[in-house]
């Protein structure tokens, strides 16, 4: 249960970060187009296909972690993986951005456009799992960090369960907003660098 918390937590955290904080307008776009159905109902589909493209990341960590487990020991291995750790925190603090290339970007953008066009669950299902894919590479310094946690512990089911649990706490500002409470939702601005 703390571990579940835990991943909840640093899910909630990453939801406040000027990566996945801009999600919010896509999904009221996707709302807006869908009025005619509950619009918690599409914001939790959303949020859920969102959630297993995160799911599958787990799992696959947890699978193939486990294989390599006794890698992770050697010292070159570790100071590699610290060195990487020093990258990613640099671009956490704003050194370099870590992002798709913009050809791939521009591609996953017009396919989730053309999903969200194309209405029904399935097209908010589509935009969900590409929305993940969009800003995937923007959360990658703290998402590594989980990758790496469980593929260490070589567990699929922990690692599914981890990173769903994850993708819940950064999907709660969608719920709410889905919920019609947008008022709970902050106004983006500066002290989303601060969270970052």
């Amino acid at each position: 249960t703390l571990f579940r918390s835990l991943f909840f937590g640093f899910g909630l955290a990453l939801s406040l970060t000027p990566c996945i904080f801009p999600m919010i307008p896509i999904l009221s776009g996707v709302l807006v187009k869908t009025a005619n159905r509950n619009s918690f109902l599409v914001s939790v589909v959303y949020v859920l296909s969102m959630s297993v493209t995160y799911t599958i990341a787990g799992v696959l960590a947890g699978l193939f972690g486990g294989n390599i487990q006794a890698l992770f020991q050697n010292p070159y291995v570790i100071v590699s993986f610290s060195l990487v750790f020093v990258l990613l925190a640099l671009s956490m603090f704003g050194f370099f951005e870590i992002g798709l290339p913009s050809s791939i970007q521009t591609k996953l953008t017009k396919k989730s456009n053309e999903a969200g066009k194309k209405g029904g669950l399935l097209g908010v299902v589509i935009m969900g799992f590409l929305s993940a894919l969009i800003v995937g590479p923007c959360v990658a310094p703290p998402l590594a960090g989980a990758l790496i946690y469980i593929s260490q512990t070589g567990n699929a089911f922990l690692g599914g369960i981890a990173l769903f649990v994850m993708s819940i706490g950064m999907g709660i500002p969608l719920l709410i907003m889905g919920f019609g409470a947008n008022k709970l939702i902050p106004k983006a601005g500066s002290w989303m660098i601060m969270v970052n």
